[in-house]
């Protein structure tokens, strides 16, 4: 008989959700309520705007207030290469052929700025109801780093003045990129992906926007 510790056990069950959220897919969930998400292609990243009421107010350190948005924009990447906008060889390098950490880049914004902050690149809208915005809620919580009081890490400031990057809890590794993660996390809300399929921001957004949406902007490459 086989006898598994808790770390190993634990590391199973990561590699087991991490080939089920990549290779197989799932079926569309159906509730209640719907609320609006966007996906939107940002450089080489997809970003997946949720509304702020999904994300519970006891995960932001003290001192961060984002009460007065709506929207978050959120992106994963390696640690290293994800928060530096000019192209570093070692960066990427690294982050393609060995196991990384990661970050969780947040922008918190208002409803009305949507349009013109997404106003040059491609932005799918979404409609999700109650159960899926949880299921999509859900995989990008369990995606953070967590102090011992609960709440997500920041690392460094991000892109924009009131945008901030968070440590991340699982590795940045070829093939699960940064537009893999997006196309997991909308898997997780019942869009029908198979990630690993989807190694480019373009290709997420269109799939996105063909699945639930449609495809508000189309003026990025």
């Amino acid at each position: 008989m086989c006898i598994l510790s808790y770390r190993q056990e634990s590391c199973l069950k990561t590699i087991c959700h991490t080939f089920l959220l990549l290779f197989l897919p799932l079926t569309d969930i159906q509730a209640g309520n719907t609320q609006t998400v966007y996906v939107a292609r940002i450089s080489w990243h997809t970003g997946i705007i949720v509304p702020i009421s999904s994300m519970p107010d006891s995960i932001w350190p003290s001192g961060l207030n984002v009460s007065n948005f709506d929207y978050l924009e959120i992106g994963w990447g390696d640690r290293d290469y994800y928060p530096h906008p000019r192209f570093n060889l070692w960066y990427a390098f690294k982050a393609i052929f060995w196991p990384t950490k990661t970050v969780l880049h947040v922008f918190p914004l208002k409803d009305r700025h949507v349009p013109d902050t997404y106003a040059n690149t491609r932005l799918a809208k979404l409609t999700l109801d109650s159960t899926e915005l949880r299921y999509l809620a859900e995989f990008i919580l369990s995606q953070f780093e967590y102090d011992h009081q609960g709440k997500i890490i920041p690392v460094e400031n991000g892109f924009y003045p009131n945008s901030q990057f968070f440590a991340g809890s699982t590795k940045y590794y070829f093939p699960k990129n940064s537009n893999v993660w997006a196309a997991m996390a909308l898997k997780q809300a019942g869009l029908k992906f198979i990630p690993i399929f989807y190694q480019t921001a373009g290709m997420v957004v269109n799939r996105a926007a063909s699945l639930r949406g449609k495809e508000s902007a189309h003026h990025g490459k």
